[in-house]
């Protein structure tokens, strides 16, 4: 497992994310949520293979419940507990007090259900929440981390968001989409800012909604327009004779500025193929890196965009 220094502690590069401990979650999910049972079991296996880093948020279903019933049993039994990120958000916007009441409240919120005194990190969910009262949200964060209430702070984003504006907001972390496929946010320097400002980058999105998993051949048909980049990516894979999860992962890890990588799981079995996945991964070539540029970085919008794969006949 790889590490990085955060708030004086040695993280995992692998952030499990447990959106689907607490929802279902997911293009096509047709499956019920994991049973507690199961969601306490998948979170002491990623314990024992080294993952103490742990993403989560108000949001997701019944996440937080889960892990502060874990946390719970853990602190009981003397065991290591991980770091954990939340989210707060949506927020109520209107005026500074109503702003406050509300991020005040979700924190509050956060705090009982993952029965943590002083949060490890506390994250803005949405963007347009700190575009809208960016100044008003710092003084509350200020605030808050004066009075105990968590030790990190951060913002979440998309691809679309100012990163130039992230990098001056004076949080300690993001967390951003990035995969092999979408080079805009590397080659237009807006990762870079936000790495120059001393921010840690946390990566989500890095299997692309599993696309890096296909062939051209298993392919649904109303994905036609994805070959010819599926085609590319496995050839690649060929030739630097890396499985395909591997050396997406590498990539991730590969760009400067990037601090680790943000990986849901389902099941027991799903959290150690990602653990001995990550032992796999290594710092890519220069070379390699150019490669993988030339070959991704005019992927067409539809095929980078979820959203909209299944609405094309």
């Amino acid at each position: 497992m790889k590490y990085f220094e955060l708030d004086g502690k040695k993280l995992s590069s692998f952030q499990l994310g447990t959106v689907q401990l607490g929802m279902k979650y997911g293009l096509g999910v047709d499956s019920d949520k994991p049973s507690e049972e199961t969601a306490l079991k998948m979170l002491d296996r990623a314990m024992e293979m080294g993952v103490n880093n742990l993403d989560t948020a108000n949001n997701y279903g019944d996440s937080q419940k889960v892990i502060g019933h874990w946390l719970l049993r853990q602190k009981a039994e003397g065991k290591e507990l991980p770091f954990i990120i939340t989210k707060i958000g949506p927020l109520k916007h209107g005026s500074y007090d109503i702003l406050r009441d509300d991020v005040l409240f979700q924190t509050e919120g956060c705090r009982k259900e993952l029965s943590m005194e002083t949060l490890d990190c506390l994250m803005l969910h949405d963007f347009e929440d700190y575009e809208k009262d960016a100044d008003a949200l710092r003084k509350i964060f200020e605030e808050m981390k004066r009075d105990g209430m968590y030790r990190v702070s951060g913002i979440s984003a998309y691809s679309r968001h100012d990163y130039g504006m992230i990098a001056e907001s004076g949080f300690d972390v993001t967390q951003i989409p990035l995969n092999v496929f979408d080079w805009t946010r590397i080659d237009d320097g807006g990762i870079r800012k936000i790495a120059d400002a001393g921010m840690k980058i946390f990566a989500r999105s890095t299997f692309l909604q599993g696309l890096v998993f296909h062939t051209p051949e298993d392919l649904d048909p109303r994905m036609a327009f994805c070959i010819p980049t599926v085609k590319r990516w496995n050839e690649l894979c060929k030739e630097f004779d890396m499985e395909p999860s591997v050396l997406a992962m590498s990539f991730i890890l590969s760009v400067p500025g990037i601090t680790c990588a943000v990986l849901g799981c389902d099941t027991e079995k799903h959290v150690e193929l990602n653990c001995e996945m990550m032992d796999k991964v290594k710092e890519l070539t220069k070379e390699q890196m150019e490669i993988l540029h030339e070959a991704f970085k005019d992927t067409p919008a539809n095929v980078l965009n979820p959203g909209v794969w299944f609405n094309h006949t």
